[in-house]
């Protein structure tokens, strides 16, 4: 399929992957997974993540909340209605099972076994989501890692019962990876897998499979560390994902692979680059709203002392910072087929912070019902960015991939006098519209003033707008002279954000961990292209503090 189309690829993807689903779903298929079961685990793998006790006594309440969603008491726990896609895949991966750990007690214990067993009898065949290769994969790791706290010490029948699960479970992801998952589900597939043979299976299984996955390291993690599908939340979720399967190696007494390692090495100093001032990951390409406890402790175990990249040309990255400012910007081209599933449009927009305080950012991607809001999320004007004809800076078709796209995108730095200079364009409106986009940002040496240019070039007469969406916790004012705004953080004073051209306020939206987005605001400043490059100067500049 390499010489096809884009979208003639994913659809064919997606036409094998439902067919090979359709013969998952036949009433005959489970008996295909019968074979050799375990009398019991040969290990149980550590969980390095810790969970949050709080949740697990929500738990034993009768309180299930994931992904920003929660189900009214008394329904069907594994399908109450209305539940969103992503807490079904919460619920069925079992994640759950560190927060009950985090709590302890006797209490927890008998929830797990009861919810486990419960699982196990309801889910004897195939279905959507509980056994999607991804979903299946983390439960299985979920229940090898908590085997020894929650499962060891249950009845005989019970512990049958599991292994018998597991095994069945890691027949079926054997055959079904492959079509179903891509990226970083692909990695949570193969961890899946070597968790299998680690705990299950033997030396040779294992070294198989971890061959497997030294080679979607190899197809999937840049040489900057970034990973390809230019997520910053999938970059943690690799990253995790191998530092988990380093931990089950060590307790397994395997050796770990060099180059499994050497990405580890990689990954983490381009993780801590992708964090803004306030610590979080920037919302580029779906990122938003990943647990900071996780966060923390992945970058904890991955180096403890490890210091942001330089640079991320692989990955299409920019970040320059000064005193408190810091500022991260798409400075890359959408990732090609087939990771380009739910990726933005949001080709240069940047997100700035001050402190610990988010100033100007992008609206970033729902935690639930995606559904719903995938194509705004994705769209150019979510960003902070510049759209041109109110069109999108790549194509984002209805599959969740990218159409037509930019090709070009180029970024330069340069340092002169203690300011950082950012130099960047983009050519994803050439074909559609005749224009090229081109964005200058200048970082003063004391981080007080930022000035930018987006210049575009090429046809007359066509309609722009540059955007810069504020974080909720701005307090933002147009001044009369209609080209300076006041932006007042609640900490960090107040900036002044001043432009060659007329500015309006208007609503936005912003994800975080709602089913419904918060009501924010947005600068925008419109026009149209003149017959010469037209360039729209802004700046952005600490106020002086009133005594």
């Amino acid at each position: 399929m390499a010489g096809l189309p884009a979208r003639v690829r994913a659809d064919l993807s997606g036409l094998l992957r439902r067919a090979a689903q359709s013969l998952f779903s036949m009433p005959g298929y489970r008996l295909t997974l019968i074979g050799r079961t375990p009398a019991t685990l040969q290990m149980s793998p550590p969980d390095p993540w810790p969970g949050r006790a709080e949740q697990g006594a929500a738990m034993l309440a009768g309180r299930f909340r994931f992904a920003a969603w929660e189900p009214a008491g008394g329904e069907d726990i594994w399908d109450p209605p209305g539940a969103p896609p992503e807490w079904l895949a919460a619920m069925h991966g079992f994640v759950w099972l560190r927060d009950l750990t985090m709590l302890g007690g006797d209490d927890a214990r008998q929830l797990a076994r009861r919810l486990t067993a419960d699982w196990i009898d309801r889910n004897e065949r195939w279905s959507l989501p509980a056994w999607r290769s991804d979903v299946a994969a983390i439960r299985i790791v979920a229940w090898l890692s908590h085997y020894d706290t929650f499962f060891a010490s249950g009845e005989d029948n019970f512990r049958q019962a599991m292994v018998r699960s597991i095994s069945i479970q890691l027949r079926h992801l054997e055959r079904a990876w492959r079509l179903e998952t891509e990226g970083a589900d692909r990695i949570g597939a193969l961890k899946g897998l070597v968790y299998g043979a680690l705990c299950l299976g033997g030396r040779e299984l294992a070294e198989r499979r971890l061959a497997l996955l030294e080679e979607e390291l190899e197809r999937q993690v840049l040489a900057d560390g970034g990973h390809v599908e230019r997520n910053p939340g999938k970059l943690l979720t690799v990253l995790g994902d191998l530092l988990e399967t380093r931990a089950a190696l060590g307790a397994a007494q395997y050796e770990v692979p060099e180059s499994m390692q050497q990405a580890i090495d990689r990954m983490a100093p381009m993780l801590r680059y992708l964090r803004g001032g306030d610590g979080a990951l920037a919302r580029f390409n779906g990122a938003g709203g990943e647990d900071s406890l996780i966060l923390s402790a992945v970058l904890e175990q991955a180096s403890p002392r490890g210091k942001p990249a330089a640079r991320a040309p692989a990955t299409g990255f920019e970040r320059i910072s000064a005193g408190k400012l810091t500022v991260l910007v798409d400075a890359g081209a959408p990732p090609g087929p087939p990771f380009d599933e739910g990726a933005h449009a949001g080709a240069l927009s940047l997100e700035v912070t001050v402190g610990r305080e988010r100033l100007i950012v992008n609206c970033g991607a729902a935690p639930c019902d995606g559904e719903r809001w995938r194509m705004a999320e994705r769209a150019t004007a979510a960003h902070s960015t510049v759209t041109v004809s109110d069109r999108n800076s790549s194509e984002l078709l209805n599959n969740g991939h990218i159409g037509s796209r930019v090709a070009r995108v180029t970024a330069e730095m340069d340092s002169a006098g203690g300011a950082t200079l950012l130099d960047m364009s983009h050519d994803g409106y050439l074909r559609s519209d005749g224009i090229t986009h081109r964005r200058r940002i200048l970082l003063s040496d004391d981080g007080a003033d930022l000035r930018g240019e987006d210049t575009l070039t090429g046809r007359s007469g066509v309609p722009f707008a540059v955007r810069f969406h504020l974080h909720p916790a701005v307090d933002a004012t147009l001044l009369q002279s209609a080209k300076d705004a006041l932006l007042r953080l609640p900490r960090d004073g107040g900036w002044r954000l001043r432009c060659s051209e007329p500015l309006a306020l208007t609503e936005s939206i912003w994800f975080e961990d709602e089913p419904e987005p918060r009501r924010t605001s947005q600068i925008v400043i419109s026009g149209v292209t003149g017959d010469s490059a037209t360039t729209i100067k802004w700046a952005l500049h600490r106020e002086a503090k009133r005594d």
